[in-house]
């Protein structure tokens, strides 16, 4: 299974280029494998077979991501099945890995309260990749995904400075930054931009030479 990989902080690279800007939560990485075989297999799975965070698989019951795991399956695996198998944008496509962030109300900086009741946990699902083509293109990932829960677009249009800095200044109330996605060439890219507020308490938590950021 491919976990997700690290998303590059080099905005100002980007300013000039259209770009989408989703709200990014503040949790630990997701991933799930979906399989065209296992899904024709069997009604029971949707698909599913394979969990992971960003550097484990999840494999039993005694790991806490597990919670994950049943949420994921709960809230997006019926529906995500359907999508897969039925629209023509996957055709062709036996596996994909779906991304998303597993959080709860006083996760920070992939930390998580766990004196919290699970149903106060959820997951999001941010990103898709298709094997052996690409990342979903964020504007497909906003078509066919919206009505089932994906962060909030904070942002669609031409990246400027302007916007670098209202995230910064957090503008817009939110829990860590955006993730800005756009399209080149065929090709997806992504950068991350953390507000200033987030920072400042990861430093005055865990110092200045962290590599948590």
């Amino acid at each position: 299974m491919k976990h997700y990989h690290s998303i590059e902080k080099n905005i100002e690279d980007y300013i000039g280029q259209y770009a989408y800007g989703f709200r990014k939560f503040d949790g630990s990485n997701f991933c799930a494998e979906w399989n065209k075989k296992l899904s024709k297999k069997s009604q029971f799975t949707n698909g599913f077979g394979k969990f992971g965070t960003r550097t484990q698989m999840i494999k039993n019951a005694s790991n806490p991501f597990t919670e994950a795991v049943n949420i994921f399956m709960d809230k997006y695996s019926k529906e995500l099945d359907r999508i897969f198998t039925s629209e023509k944008i996957f055709r062709g496509v036996d596996t994909i890995t779906v991304y998303g962030e597993f959080y709860g109300p006083r996760s920070f900086a992939g930390q998580h309260d766990w004196i919290y009741d699970i149903d106060d946990f959820t997951v999001t699902i941010f990103d898709m990749f298709l094997y052996k083509k690409d990342f979903l293109k964020p504007g497909d990932l906003i078509d066919m995904f919206s009505h089932i829960g994906i962060p909030k677009i904070i942002y669609k249009g031409i990246l400027t400075e302007e916007i670098i800095d209202l995230v910064r200044k957090n503008a817009f109330n939110l829990e860590e930054g955006v993730v800005f996605k756009g399209v080149d060439e065929g090709k997806v890219w992504m950068a991350k931009l953390k507000t200033d507020a987030w920072l400042e308490k990861v430093r005055s938590l865990y110092g200045i030479n962290n590599n948590i950021e």
